[in-house]
């Protein structure tokens, strides 16, 4: 289980949880991002989880989506 920067493993493991369904349900990174950082705010609404939106998990968060969707980069070969 990937380290999310939450407080407990069961947070990690709900916060792994968001990024897996975010990564299977959605084609791009910026989508995918969008839906786990509103499923973290509904996550950081309880008092067990309420690190959830902290910047490290966030970061962490932002990380592993780009595993699932890597960015493209495009060089020209012109000079």
């Amino acid at each position: 289980m990937t380290d999310y920067g939450m407080f407990t493993d069961a947070g990690n493991a709900a916060v792994e949880a968001i990024v897996d369904n975010s990564a299977a349900h959605f084609e791009t990174f910026e989508d995918a991002y969008v839906w786990a950082e509103q499923e973290l705010e509904y996550l950081s609404r309880t008092s067990t989880f309420s690190e959830a939106t902290d910047t490290e998990v966030r970061e962490a968060v932002y990380a592993e989506l780009r595993k699932e969707f890597p960015a493209v980069i495009f060089r020209s070969v012109r000079a």
